[in-house]
């Protein structure tokens, strides 16, 4: 039987479950769908992570990225930081350097790991203009199913919603516990 993202979440320590409000939409979004190719931007890693999740959850590296190769079993999860520390290439799983704020770099891991994705999710910078950029330039070169920016907060969620015909979904964990999801 599969796995329900909340133990997956539980199971790798996710900080979309446990520092914020994420995973029960993910299930909502998911649910029947064929995912054959991930794109997440931001892997994140333990000094980040260490101040804000709450003391019981140990932090695993690239936690989401292990959730999403194990929810979506025949998916090609690729990803993307702007730390070279956090690169995790192993199973399904490949990443590369990638400043999110430059559409250079953008372009060039376009070329490297392809246009097709059913999924994007930047979980990248959590900044407005950079969020915006890679919106921009994703959606025009990569046109997923489903795109999804997180840690949004509420007036910025507004405007990238607007600006992308999606929708803003608000959380229940804090400020910037919010998601604009778009659907193509």
């Amino acid at each position: 039987m599969k796995p329900t993202l909340i133990e997956l979440a539980m199971k790798y320590h996710s900080d979309k479950l446990h520092w914020h409000s994420y995973i029960p939409k993910y299930e909502e979004l998911f649910k029947g769908m064929e995912v054959k190719r991930l794109l997440e931007i931001g892997i994140g890693y333990r000094d980040l992570m260490k101040p804000f999740l709450p003391y019981e959850v140990e932090y695993v590296h690239g936690s989401s990225l292990k959730m999403w190769e194990e929810y979506f079993p025949e998916a090609e999860i690729f990803a993307c930081d702007i730390r070279l520390d956090t690169l995790i290439n192993e199973g399904r799983i490949h990443s590369m350097v990638c400043d999110q704020s430059d559409p250079f770099d953008l372009g060039i891991m376009c070329g490297l790991f392809g246009l097709v994705y059913q999924v994007i999710i930047d979980d990248g910078s959590h900044q407005y203009e950079q969020q915006r950029l890679t919106a921009r330039q994703l959606l025009r070169y990569c046109q997923p199913s489903l795109y999804i920016i997180e840690d949004v907060w509420l007036d910025t969620g507004e405007l990238l919603a607007k600006e992308f015909g999606g929708e803003l979904w608000k959380g229940e964990k804090g400020r910037d516990d919010n998601l604009v999801v778009i659907r193509k």
